[in-house]
């Protein structure tokens, strides 16, 4: 970090007085940064490394939005970044994109799921047969952990965050949403995401709430959130380049990505209005687009802010 640099700020002190006098203000320059950046955090009690890629619009101020963007199951944090930076400087946004790399984060468990199972399949176990993680190692956590490094570091403000993530990141963001209601998300997208865990008892966890405590499901809290499940019209589960878990209790979801997150969303609207909850969740399913990041973030960047920007004009 570069080092603290005194600035001039010259304060008129009594309107009779014709001349003003100056105090020395200490700054910080890396506060005052816009464009691109980078920051390392060392998270939670295991001490894991992430590297955080930054994008902050020339005109972000201290009431615009900041967004947290969780890549695929490549972990391409600057890439996705990167997709973001056009519709930074048009929304006036700034951009957070940690990388959760596949040596701090090896398994599909610690990194889709959120690593909320332990021992991610070193005994050949399914992943529904695995034990719950202790709650301090859930990758949640983590992501606080880059918000309070990212506040630090540019004096931000705010005090929430919105949350993208696609693919494998939109099956952290569904997750958090529902496993931790006390994260300070204000609005969450969840991508293209691969499948679920659908608020229903019928499959075990992962895949459903079999096998999870009341108090692991708070689902009354995560009904209240604002999350919308945002789902490419092409995205059915045929692309070669994309891959696409095939196990029994996934399949029961759908054949592809669409069909899975319309089964996810259905599921958890009945649920809602079975129980007499509010249902703040809504889903979005943007026409002609398969499992393409870029093109995902470009529809959630217009969904969340376009209205916003428009009303500021």
């Amino acid at each position: 970090m570069v080092g603290p640099t005194s600035l001039l700020a010259s304060l008129l002190v009594g309107f009779a007085h014709p001349a003003a006098t100056y105090i020395p203000i200490e700054v910080d320059p890396v506060a005052l940064r816009r464009g691109d950046d980078r920051f390392h955090v060392e998270t939670n009690a295991a001490r894991r490394d992430v590297n955080v890629f930054v994008y902050r619009a020339p005109r972000h101020g201290p009431t615009d939005p900041v967004v947290i963007v969780l890549a695929g199951m490549n972990r391409n944090a600057e890439a996705y970044r990167r997709a973001w930076i056009e519709a930074a400087n048009r929304y006036n946004l700034m951009i957070i994109a940690p990388e959760f790399s596949k040596s701090a984060f090896p398994e599909a468990t610690d990194y889709n799921i959120g690593g909320m199972l332990a021992e991610a399949k070193r005994d050949r176990r399914s992943d529904h047969q695995l034990p719950l993680a202790d709650r301090e190692n859930w990758l949640f956590a983590d992501i606080e952990a880059v918000f309070d490094a990212a506040r630090e570091r540019y004096s931000l403000p705010q005090n929430s965050y919105d949350l993208f993530g696609h693919s494998a990141g939109g099956q952290i963001v569904h997750r958090m949403v529902m496993f931790a209601p006390d994260a300070r998300i204000d609005r969450a997208i969840a991508a293209n995401s691969g499948w679920y865990t659908v608020p229903e008892r019928a499959a075990p966890f992962p895949y459903g709430l079999d096998r999870l405590a009341q108090e692991d499901a708070r689902l009354d809290r995560a009904f209240d959130k604002r999350m919308t499940v945002m789902l490419g019209e092409q995205d059915r589960g045929r692309e070669a380049r994309s891959s696409l878990r095939k196990s029994r209790w996934a399949k029961r979801q759908g054949k592809g990505r669409l069909d899975r997150g319309q089964y996810f969303y259905d599921r958890a609207a009945a649920l809602a209005a079975e129980q007499g909850s509010d249902f703040n969740w809504s889903m979005q399913i943007v026409g002609g687009v398969g499992h393409d990041y870029r093109a995902m973030s470009q529809a959630a960047a217009d969904y969340l802010y376009a209205p916003r920007m428009a009303s500021l004009n």
